[in-house]
């Protein structure tokens, strides 16, 4: 979409089939554990990834955190990352240490094709937690299928395509902004995949 370009909002997804999903693994906690103790004193504040993320949500004219940036918030202020499950905890962990925005959603509840795009305003989108559908500002950006939002910017994904324990296969994307080249955006979506597959097992495929 040439609004979505104009913004320096770049995509790479790929699909994950057959994972197995459960709440904790004592692998990765060990490896959650390990990595929040090395950026504990991680430097975000001059990080050119995050400058841009800000300055993306400066042009839609939303007062945000880059999800990345509220994870090592989260690694500071309590020493942890959050636990979801093992697939949101490992993607999780990746975007803490790369800054870089990863989001997944349960493709037996998309629609159609997933795009990005601008709303204008009357978009269905009921977020993450929530069961009632509530209102979307035009001029923000979203994921989208064809019937509704799945994540409002990169900030909080809708509650429909959550990863739970019963999820078979989901898309998995990493959204970059202007100041994040395709190489590097491609490589941390990678890495994701490669985390996910050696906790979860299953099989990843870039889309």
């Amino acid at each position: 979409m040439p609004e979505i370009q104009e913004l320096g909002i770049n995509v790479f997804m790929a699909i994950i089939r057959d994972a197995n999903i459960v709440n904790k693994n004592a692998y990765l906690e060990k490896i959650k554990k390990e990595t929040c103790l090395r950026l504990q004193t991680f430097e975000t504040s001059n990080s050119e990834i995050l400058l841009g993320y800000r300055e993306l949500y400066d042009k839609v004219v939303i007062n945000a955190i880059p999800p990345s940036e509220s994870l090592n918030n989260s690694i500071k202020t309590k020493g942890r990352l959050p636990n979801i499950n093992t697939v949101v905890d490992c993607y999780n962990l990746v975007s803490a240490e790369t800054f870089i925005s990863i989001g997944a959603h349960d493709t037996s509840h998309i629609k159609g094709n997933v795009i990005f795009r601008v709303t204008d305003g009357s978009e269905r989108y009921t977020p993450l937690g929530q069961d009632l559908p509530i209102e979307v500002k035009k001029g923000e950006y979203a994921c989208m299928d064809e019937e509704k939002i799945l994540c409002r910017m990169d900030i909080k994904q809708c509650n429909e395509t959550k990863i739970t324990k019963d999820t078979k296969e989901f898309m998995i994307y990493a959204q970059g902004n202007k100041n994040v080249t395709s190489d590097y955006l491609l490589e941390v979506l990678k890495k994701a995949c490669e985390l996910i597959i050696k906790i979860c097992g299953g099989a990843y495929e870039i889309v």
